[in-house]
């Protein structure tokens, strides 16, 4: 029923996810329906992200079905560098140089949760070591900043490269100092909640050349869908709402994110 509802108005545009957790767990009963209900809805581009080996490989078969469409991401997650072997780290080197992944991400910083100044030091570390490793391959980064964006600033600041703030939570002005070092910012179902000032200040305020769509699935479904598990095919929701508060036809910014997607991806 959604996805029908969807596609009565998307049938002209084109729409893009910029971080899709696919292989998540929650999506293993109906896969191929995520995957059919995202085309259905003209979801065209999808970032996938992967948090492990396992799953980088899985997305790499799986992009070969369209490798346009479809683009592989990997990364070390802030939350997991407490049980970050050598092992782990020296299988991760070896699958971010690999051709087929085209994003490192999403990496960076989590503090929500992590209250010991041992293990946000550890992140940092990691964070930097990774944003080093982008450059170094000449691959945009995918970011991932909770409860720390100051200090992710400072880190991507430093070790400038060039990417885009996933699930971006920060003010305006924040964004704007991002962008400012050429960073993109991806907004994702919150922007749609009631309560999401920031994130509608962010997405009518910085230029459009920066914006993107994200979904971060299965979590953080938009409205009207709230509540429920997350996809791509939920892109359209979230556009619509971008394009509400910038005051801009649907058509127009579905037009703009796509073209700032393709930049992205080529390190523009």
């Amino acid at each position: 029923m959604r996805s029908s509802a969807v596609s009565a108005w998307v049938s002209n545009m084109h729409y893009v996810d910029t971080h899709a957790h696919i292989f998540d767990e929650a999506f293993k009963d109906d896969f191929e329906g995520v995957v059919d209900r995202a085309v259905q809805a003209h979801v065209d581009r999808m970032l996938i992200i992967c948090l492990n080996h396992e799953d980088t490989m899985r997305s790499i078969d799986f992009c070969q079905r369209d490798s346009y469409r479809y683009k592989t991401a990997c990364a070390v997650f802030p939350e997991d560098v407490g049980e970050l072997t050598d092992e782990k780290w020296n299988q991760f080197l070896k699958d971010a140089e690999l051709k087929e992944v085209s994003v490192l991400g999403e990496m960076g910083l989590d503090y929500h949760w992590e209250k010991d100044p041992g293990i946000r030091k550890r992140q940092r570390e990691v964070f930097t070591a990774q944003m080093d490793l982008a450059k170094k391959l000449d691959k945009p980064v995918a970011v991932h900043s909770r409860d720390a964006m100051q200090d992710t600033f400072d880190i991507m600041k430093a070790h400038h490269h060039k990417g885009l703030l996933h699930c971006f939570s920060g003010t305006k002005e924040m964004a704007k100092e991002f962008n400012k070092l050429g960073y993109y910012i991806a907004l994702g179902g919150a922007l749609t909640f009631k309560n999401a000032r920031h994130a509608v200040e962010v997405a009518s305020a910085i230029d459009e050349k920066y914006l993107l769509t994200e979904t971060d699935c299965p979590y953080m479904a938009p409205e009207p869908v709230r509540g429920t598990r997350n996809e791509p095919s939920n892109i359209p929701y979230i556009l619509r709402k971008m394009a509400e508060v910038r005051g801009v036809s649907e058509e127009h910014m579905a037009d703009t994110v796509y073209a700032n997607y393709e930049r992205f991806l080529n390190g523009e």
